[in-house]
């Protein structure tokens, strides 16, 4: 299903990176991208990127006025949002553990 949506990894070391992917964005399809082979969770870009082939880099969530997902990715810690009837607002959908964020939705 085309449900868009941007994931967003931000780091003290390598600064933010941003990656699109055009299908599955809502939440349990955003659990399966942040998972890799072995069910650990992906905090990193470059593992990321590794773990899912329809990732492509985007300059920003912004850079998508089509998506209606977009998580935001720091350490262990995962911000989910959901954007509101199509509008520039977005509502928080989670805000918490990424690990809980995977074992909630997967």
């Amino acid at each position: 299903m085309a449900t868009r949506a941007t994931y967003q990894f931000k780091t003290q070391w390598s600064g933010t990176h941003t990656v699109y992917i055009h299908h599955d964005g809502y939440p349990e399809g955003a659990a399966q991208y942040l998972t890799d082979g072995n069910s650990q969770a992906i905090h990193n870009v470059n593992a990321f990127i590794r773990n899912n082939e329809r990732a492509q880099l985007t300059e920003s969530h912004e850079a998508h006025g089509d998506t209606q997902f977009r998580y935001t990715i720091q350490e262990l810690h995962i911000l989910a949002e959901q954007r509101v009837n199509f509008t520039d607002e977005w509502s928080t959908i989670y805000n918490g553990c990424l690990n809980h964020f995977i074992h909630d939705y997967k």
